[in-house]
């Protein structure tokens, strides 16, 4: 997966003000595996991402390509955070 789709997760933990340990309770990994996906430290993974788009559904889309269709529901964090 790309650095990219790091920079976006990075994105959403801000606006949803996450913690590496409210994602492993969440999801079943590792705390250790989020904070080195949020520092840049190892890729993120195709199943990171799908955790957190069944946490987050209104950025699945954005999360994985950058784009947003609103219409959709499919929003990124910016445009959350402007509502």
């Amino acid at each position: 997966m790309s650095k990219e789709q790091v920079n976006r997760l990075k994105l959403i933990w801000a606006q949803e003000r996450l913690t590496a340990t409210w994602l492993q309770e969440r999801t079943g990994i590792d705390v250790g595996r989020w904070r080195n996906v949020r520092s840049g430290n190892v890729e993120i993974r195709g199943n990171e991402i799908e955790e957190i788009a069944k946490l987050f559904p209104e950025y699945a889309y954005w999360l994985v390509t950058g784009l947003e269709i609103p219409e959709a529901g499919q929003i990124s964090p910016m445009t959350k955070k402007e509502r």
